[in-house]
């Protein structure tokens, strides 16, 4: 193995090592910034999805050479980075240009050349420092489940380049990170912490005098989520196995907290940290299947015969229906000039709501959304959220889109036609909604009095646990819907799973009764023919705990329906974390929380509402072991090798 003693072939060494600091000019003063660990993102039960590890790069440690040329800085360098690459087999290296920048401007400093380095390598390397090679320590940001929840996480990125001019104070020691997108972004301001100073102070001729952290780091706000872990992993399992692309959401019916909120296919924020290449962050963008698409929040599609459960419930509290109504269910319809079809190529006879919902018989609803009139329909559909956002703490979560009476009028002059109610009666046209808001739509017919905020984020908290920031639960807007209305409709959801003739029996359970509700739209433009498939509803069906949905894109050509294609994500999905045991602890709670005033049941379904002090975080003690491995020896050691070289 080489040597440390290779360095100084042709008394190179010798000479640069036996080289002084210039006096006067060369004296300096030096406060320096040591950036913090960043906080931690954790689930609902303490297991962490961003944190942060100490790694460790090669540097090169310049000397001062006195009168010496930019021939003899650059020979220097490139010896030393020549030999790692040798002992290591690697191919790293520097540019001219930033060897003697560096050396011009920052000598103090040292050069990272080298990528993360391993145990073993920095052992193979021992040999070699203080020959002008030093070990360089830094934090970098680490997602320890990979691409588990990436879309929410979402990933950092450079604060900004590592200065190349000349030393100022207040420089950084190593890379400072900031958050780019999803909560790294929108909490940013909390999980960044405050930096340190280091004051390291030489006099005229070089000798240091002083060196002391002046202020230490303070590691940034952990930031406790909704999310459980767990639920994530099997959701993203069921979606990878299932679907080429789509979403699957799961909301607290009463807490409003989403413990699933999963967008198919994903991505792993790791190839962010320290930097992303052109190549790498090329080919996510350009892949065909949009992989840093966060679908089950971003993504807007019209949301078909899901749709049919507000309209049902429109058509019973305006009085248009009632519990005896029927109307045909032929396979098409004329309004005006223009025929209207069925999914179904048969007749199926006279049905009443709860029969309409269960086989989603387009041709019953063109009739009763006609009679209920689209006043009505967009009042019930604003009610349960739709055509606005849902307010969780992330960039660029859409409003979705809800036709009204007023947008038509102020648009084309003209009221909702019926050609285009008989569309939005089975969710088509120009009806735009996420996943997330079709969960929390359902989270309210689950419950029957209003919709519960959406919330992604429980509370913000120190390493020790003290809360800085909490978000309580929050009702919403209120259904101003009768119990006999929302009963009727339940009824027919739990048809649509349970029923020998429903359409959405792929979601059945062994041990829960799901309700829930099929959809099939037509997506994108029209020669791509492509669907989509839906289902969404709530468990158990009686006491509602938990709502869901679930999102199937289907490529061009592919036959697609909800029932033949997201019905089954459900089913397999809540088959994997609702065993035997787990179900009737669910129902057990269901039933409890169902007794309960609104308030005391909202309150009791919030499983972290006090400070998080059981939550299995980097513990304060293993924060601080991080904190001192970059802001205490390996830091200060840099400076004691520069005595050698005065």
């Amino acid at each position: 193995m080489l040597r440390g003693q290779e360095l100084d072939a042709g008394g190179e060494a010798g000479k640069m090592l036996g080289s002084t600091w210039e006096t006067r000019t060369q004296a300096r003063t030096l406060v320096l910034l040591v950036p913090p660990p960043r906080g931690q993102l954790a689930d609902r039960h303490g297991n962490a999805l961003a944190l942060n590890r100490v790694v460790y790069n090669l540097a090169i440690n310049f000397p001062y050479f006195e009168g010496t040329d930019d021939a003899t800085v650059l020979s220097y360098a490139h010896r030393r980075v020549d030999v790692a690459n040798r002992v290591l087999e690697k191919d790293w290296s520097l540019e001219d240009e930033v060897i003697l920048k560096h050396y011009a401007n920052r000598r103090w400093l040292p050069l990272p050349f080298s990528g993360v380095l391993s145990e073993p390598e920095m052992k193979t390397l021992e040999p070699l420092l203080d020959q002008g090679l030093i070990i360089h320590p830094s934090y970098q940001r680490y997602y320890p489940e990979g691409a588990a929840a990436a879309h929410v996480v979402g990933y950092v990125g450079k604060t900004r380049p590592l200065p190349t001019g000349p030393i100022e104070s207040g420089d950084p020691l190593f890379v400072e990170m900031e958050g780019r997108d999803g909560l790294e972004l929108a909490f940013d301001e909390y999980l960044s912490g405050t930096p340190g100073k280091i004051n390291v102070l030489f006099d005229a001729d070089g000798t240091k005098l002083r060196e002391e952290m002046v202020e230490r780091p303070m590691p940034g706000h952990n930031v406790v989520m909704t999310i459980d872990l767990g639920m994530q992993r099997q959701a993203e399992r069921v979606l990878r196995t299932r679907a080429s692309r789509g979403a699957l959401v799961m909301v607290d019916v009463y807490s409003g907290e989403i413990v699933v909120l999963a967008s198919w296919p994903r991505f792993d924020p790791n190839v962010f940290v320290p930097f992303i290449s052109k190549e790498t962050f090329d080919g996510l963008q350009n892949d065909p299947d949009l992989p840093l698409y966060a679908r089950a929040f971003r993504g807007l599609y019209p949301p078909a015969s899901t749709f049919k459960v507000p309209v049902a419930l429109a058509a019973l509290e305006s009085g248009t229906i009632d519990v005896d109504s029927v109307f045909d269910c032929p396979n098409e319809y004329f309004i005006g000039d223009r025929m209207f079809h069925n999914w179904n190529k048969y007749p199926e006879g006279p049905m009443n709501v709860v029969q309409a919902i269960k086989r989603s018989c387009n041709t019953w609803f063109y009739q009763v959304g006609d009679l209920t009139g689209s006043h009505h329909i967009s009042i019930v559909a604003m009610r349960l959220g739709l055509g606005m956002p849902t307010g969780i703490p992330v960039r660029g979560e859409p409003k979705g889109f809800m036709p009204t009476d007023e947008w038509s009028l102020k648009n084309f002059g003209h009221r909702i036609l019926a050609g285009d109610l008989a569309n939005i009666s089975i969710g088509q046209g120009r009806i735009l909604a996420s996943p997330l808001q079709m969960a929390q739509l359902m989270a309210g017919v689950a419950h029957g009095e209003s919709i519960p905020k959406m919330r992604l984020v429980k509370q913000v908290q120190t390493v020790h646990n003290k809360v800085v920031k909490a978000f309580p639960a929050e009702r919403g807007t209120p259904l101003n819907v009768s119990a006999s209305s929302r009963n009727l409709v339940v009824q027919g959801m739990i048809g649509v799973v349970n029923a020998a003739d429903g359409t959405g029996k792929g979601a059945s359970h062994n041990y829960l009764t799901v309700a829930g509700k099929t959809g099939t739209a037509q997506w994108g433009a029209t020669e791509d023919d492509k669907k989509l498939g839906w289902f969404a509803g709530f468990v158990p069906a009686d006491y509602p705990r938990y709502a869901f949905v679930a999102l199937y894109e289907g490529d061009p050509g592919e036959y697609v329906t909800g029932g033949r294609k997201a019905a089954p994500i459900v089913g397999a999905f809540l088959g994997e974390v609702f065993g035997k045991e787990a179900s009737a602890t669910v129902v057990a709670e269901a039933k409890a929380l169902a007794r309960e005033d609104l308030g005391v049941a909202v309150a009791k379904a919030e499983v972290l509402a006090e400070p998080v002090s059981d939550v299995q975080l980097v513990s304060p003690q293993d924060q601080e072991k991080m904190q001192r491995k970059t802001e205490g020896p390996k830091i200060l050691r840099w400076w004691n090798r520069l005595r050698r070289y005065r």
